[in-house]
């Protein structure tokens, strides 16, 4: 009898307890995202290969074609779902402390865990989609295996994370702010036409092309073409170090707005 008692005030450790609750908070999204959506799961895949058929099509009644050896449809790919992991983590992150602000009630979930949760979740349901869209390459004669895949698979740790830091600090700043929010996908066409998605950015003057290099997505954009493309040439300037050091600062910039706003976002919760 003496026994139940101390049994009873056995408590799990912390690092349990954040496990636990990581994992309750990832299959709370994985349902939210899938469940009950399939048209949705669908047009995860559907949304990259209809980008790349629409582009392909118009480029192909204008006669334009890039001017790497590329084959186009892969250079599209290469572009397109690198940039979209990073958008998508970006967006979901920025609406994770709202869209979770009644689970805050329970002490041991924090905003952050929302966020580390939703990025777990896009990263693995778009790494599903890259490996089905590069099956369909394949099935369809195209090259599709990467020549260097380890580096690759670093390049795309690296958008992860760049998206991670910034959806971290737009959450912060946009929690109270929906106005602002609903803005926020808004920056994304011009991010999209200035970081090599679609076209060579080697055709361009040497003078747009210096501008076009402080955008570190198109520092790993190139990269991931020249990774996965042989022979490929990545834009002379391009590197790994820069959107290093951009997601650096905006991961510092980011915890420190989380850990001054913190108790404002679990009381407006």
């Amino acid at each position: 009898m003496l026994s139940a008692p101390r049994s009873l005030r056995q408590r799990r450790s912390p690092l349990k307890i954040q496990r636990a609750v990581l994992l309750a908070l990832f299959i709370r999204e994985l349902r939210t995202r899938i469940e009950g959506r399939w048209l949705g799961a669908i047009w995860l895949l559907f949304e990259p290969l209809a980008h790349v058929m629409f582009i392909l099509t118009l480029f192909s009644f204008l006669r334009r074609t890039t001017s790497t050896a590329a084959e186009f449809p892969v250079f599209l790919i290469t572009g397109l779902l690198p940039f979209f992991i990073f958008r998508n983590v970006t967006l979901r992150l920025t609406d994770a402390i709202g869209a979770n602000r009644g689970l805050f009630s329970y002490r041991q979930v924090k905003p952050i865990d929302t966020l580390v949760a939703r990025a777990i979740v896009e990263t693995g349901l778009y790494s599903a989609v890259y490996l089905v869209t590069l099956a369909v390459l394949g099935w369809l004669g195209f090259h599709w295996l990467p020549w260097a895949p380890l580096e690759l698979m670093a390049v795309s740790a690296s958008l992860v994370a760049l998206g991670g830091s910034l959806g971290l600090v737009l959450a912060v700043l946009t929690f109270d702010r929906p106005k602002v929010r609903s803005m926020v996908g808004l920056m994304f066409l011009p991010l999209y036409i200035c970081s090599g998605v679609i076209f060579a950015v080697h055709n361009l003057p040497s003078e747009f092309r210096d501008y076009l290099l402080w955008n570190p997505i198109l520092h790993l954009i190139e990269l991931s073409r020249g990774y996965f493309i042989p022979n490929y040439q990545p834009l002379v300037g391009v590197n790994l170090r820069y959107p290093l050091a951009a997601t650096l600062m905006l991961s510092a910039l980011g915890l420190s707005l989380y850990r001054v706003n913190r108790q404002r976002l679990i009381a407006l919760g």
